[in-house]
């Protein structure tokens, strides 16, 4: 197994999560995947989790620092990166999560809320043209795509 490829996507789906604020939304699911993963009382281990989760993001915003948008995303990506293949070495069983976290955070960013939940603004945008620099894209993508031409 390639770690890189298997931490990378689920490293930029948690930084778009982050910065597009929809990870309120998507904490709830990917804590209840770590913690199936866990021995313990299920409703302790949830929250141990969660409260884990969060403050992983908490640091991953803290270590961003100054400078554009994308040099703070790509630091933070970093992060992430490392921090999922730290929980990788400490438990190989969570790589099913971790190469799932695309496709559970792109679903849990535009998932319809549930009760008392907060609606989740869905945004589509186009662009044309020439686009340089990193760019993070969630959801489909439609149309003619060219790369590296």
């Amino acid at each position: 197994m390639d770690l890189t490829s298997v931490v990378t996507p689920g490293a930029q789906s948690l930084v778009t999560s982050i910065l597009t604020d929809s990870w309120k939304q998507v904490l709830p699911a990917l804590s209840r995947l770590w913690a199936r993963h866990r021995s313990g009382s299920p409703g302790v281990v949830l929250e141990e989790v969660g409260a884990e989760l969060d403050l992983a993001r908490e640091q991953a915003i803290s270590i961003t620092g100054d400078g554009s948008e994308s040099e703070r995303a790509r630091r933070m990506e970093l992060f992430w990166a490392g921090y999922l293949a730290g929980q990788l070495a400490a438990r190989p069983e969570l790589a099913g999560v971790v190469q799932e976290l695309p496709a559970l955070l792109g679903a849990a960013a535009t998932a319809a809320p549930t009760a008392g939940a907060a609606a989740v603004a869905v945004d589509t945008k186009s662009v044309s043209g020439t686009v340089r620099g990193n760019v993070i894209q969630t959801g489909d993508v439609s149309g003619g795509i060219n790369v590296g031409r």
